[in-house]
């Protein structure tokens, strides 16, 4: 459903074949439904009418391709389309969306740049247990799920000011196809040097509001949903401390404790309770990546319990930009500078455990051994020896930000979307 809107699936192959297939589909469905007395038992509920909110038929789907349902007519609020409109539509907002952020990026002095897709483990350290893993290939391989440790090499490396890039992440995900979740999607990556965390938050504020100007201009955006974007804009977005959000919850009688992730739920409350999109800073150093800017700047404990972090209430400079419809939309840090925090943390990361035991599995019959070990830490030496300071003393001063930002998850609360958009 993308902006009370029931849409029908890629087009392919002739045309004739496609209406056919899709005339054959919806009488078949329909006749069952009235077979199965569904519209009596609609039309006999209390307080049912009629909504674009609620699909005509549906196919199955799996979130690997388009998004899987078939109308005669795609419908908006206020509008009637028919379905290559629509999506002529759509492809003309995911440009506009894009040719505004890559303007924003000219001015930022951010330059554009692209990566391979096949990783040794730095691109698929996202999300270790959705990661890809390649077959007949010369060593241990993966699909890329980010791109941001070669990113920060960039701009190191070669004194760039900030570098982009907009890329497929790919994912293993057994949830994909349930409205949230995508086994691949576009993401836009950024990263920057002198950028701290209230610029990276004063950044993606500006961001978000170019591109909720440019959806002002489509037709496909509901004009119930403009008015909704039209709100959001003329105020400032919330930004609030992941403990202060916990507070408020447990106040308002919600079971969370200090230390938990946030779940899509909670995501939604959190959206609901502040009336729009919310920039939540300084979660639990506990659950956040590595390479994440921890907030105590004291010496780092090695081999510290993850229960013991939680109780010190250790956090670290980041930001998830929470918006409605869509959840974590923007992921984005401050990146930690420190050569020795850098390798401990990596060390010790459930992450670097979860890919040890993949390296094992995959080459050593799931015995996990010193040797396999070494050979999951290698692809992470190159991105370790920039901030060593026998051979780079001066980048323990280098103040980097980035984040990454789910293009589909932009265009689902763009459009005011029960569901990710499939780009």
């Amino acid at each position: 459903m993308v902006g009370g809107t029931v849409y029908c699936p890629k087009p392919s192959g002739l045309l004739s074949a496609t209406c056919r297939a899709i005339w054959s589909g919806f009488f078949l469905r329909i006749s069952r439904f009235l077979s199965s007395g569904g519209l009596a038992e609609g039309l006999a509920s209390p307080g049912w009418q009629p909504s674009f909110n609620t699909p005509v038929h549906r196919t199955a789907r799996d979130g690997r391709g388009w998004g899987g349902r078939i109308s005669l007519h795609c419908f908006t609020e206020d509008r009637l389309m028919n379905c290559n409109d629509w999506h002529r539509e759509l492809v003309k907002l995911k440009a506009d969306v894009i040719n505004t952020i890559r303007r924003r990026m000219h001015d930022a002095r951010a330059v554009e740049s692209y990566y391979n897709k096949i990783t040794g483990g730095t691109g698929a350290c996202e999300n270790v247990p959705t990661a890809f893993i390649l077959k007949n290939t010369a060593d241990v391989s993966f699909l890329s799920q980010t791109d941001q440790l070669l990113m920060e090499a960039e701009i190191l490396e070669y004194d760039i000011p900030a570098i982009w890039t907009l890329g497929r992440s790919y994912r293993n995900e057994p949830r994909a196809g349930d409205g949230r979740h995508l086994s691949e999607f576009a993401l836009m990556e950024f990263e920057a040097r002198d950028m701290d965390l209230a610029k990276l938050i004063d950044f993606q504020d500006e961001l978000l509001k170019l591109v909720m100007e440019t959806a002002m201009d489509s037709p496909i955006v509901p004009d119930e949903h403009k008015t909704r974007l039209k709100k959001f804009l003329k105020r400032p977005v919330v930004s609030i401390t992941y403990s202060d959000v916990i507070k408020r919850l447990n106040d308002g009688g919600v079971s969370i404790n200090w230390g938990d992730d946030f779940r899509s739920t909670i995501e939604e409350m959190v959206c609901l309770l502040y009336d729009g999109p919310v920039q939540v800073t300084h979660y639990p150093e506990s659950i956040k990546f590595f390479n994440m800017y921890r907030s105590d700047r004291g010496r780092l404990q090695e081999a510290m319990p993850l229960e013991e972090y939680d109780r010190r209430r250790l956090t670290v400079d980041c930001v998830d930009f929470l918006l409605p419809w869509a959840g974590e939309t923007f992921g984005a840090s401050r990146r930690e500078e420190d050569y020795r925090t850098l390798s401990v943390k990596l060390r010790e990361s459930h992450m670097f455990k979860q890919m040890a035991q993949i390296r094992a599995e995959e080459i050593n019959n799931a015995e996990l051994t010193a040797e396999v070990e070494d050979a999951a830490w290698k692809p992470f030496e190159p991105y370790l020896e920039l901030f060593n300071p026998e051979k780079h003393p001066d980048r323990r001063s280098v103040t980097r930000s980035g984040f990454g930002l789910g293009m589909g998850r932009l265009l689902q609360f763009l459009l005011g979307s029960t569901e990710v958009v499939v780009l």
